[in-house]
């Protein structure tokens, strides 16, 4: 893939380095609060590019509870 508008391209590299913070996170064991405002970052930077994004407390609550992250 050729990304060729640079906003673009600097939301990937944003949402690129918040998806590492959350891996990191989880080789951490850190706590699901703050591995999903990892993600949180991560999709804001993503909506940039697709149209805006509000990630749903609902939908992140929904996937930390089927995933024993850390336990």
């Amino acid at each position: 893939v050729i990304v060729t508008n640079t906003r673009h391209f600097e939301s990937l590299q944003h949402a690129q380095s918040a998806i590492y913070d959350v891996q990191e996170g989880i080789a951490q064991q850190r706590s699901t609060d703050m591995l999903a405002e990892d993600v949180r970052e991560a999709l804001k930077h993503l909506g940039n590019i697709t149209g805006a994004i509000e990630a749903d407390r609902d939908i992140l609550g929904a996937i930390f509870s089927k995933f024993c992250i850390g336990k």
